[in-house]
């Protein structure tokens, strides 16, 4: 019987395994770009945890007596935009109410 494979053709079912291995090699390379993925995902969440954990620290030990502040939090503080309700100006009684003024660019 006449064989293609003397003429360098592949018989179909090794055809269809190079097929199914790039196919696994694919899913090899997505899985690793996934994996890593969830582990940045993962210590992006934990750092957000430990922030969040220690703001309630923070908190609970501001509200339960004197706080002593450390130097990197007094830096963060000290450039932190505020509240704008704690910034609001109270007016003051018996004062005319501030006049409002529009600036219009030439």
């Amino acid at each position: 019987m006449f064989s293609l494979s003397l003429f360098g053709a592949e018989p179909r079912y090794i055809r269809r395994a190079r097929a199914y291995l790039q196919e696994a090699r694919m899913a090899v390379l997505e899985h690793t770009i996934a994996a890593e993925h969830y582990q940045a995902s993962a210590q992006m969440y934990a750092e957000r945890a430990r922030r969040l954990e220690d703001e309630i620290a923070h908190w609970e030990a501001r509200k339960n007596g004197p706080v002593v502040v450390e130097p990197v939090q007094e830096i963060a503080t000290k450039f932190a935009v505020p509240n704008r309700l704690e910034s609001t100006p109270q007016p003051v009684l018996g004062a005319a109410p501030a006049s409002v003024g529009i600036v219009r660019a030439a």
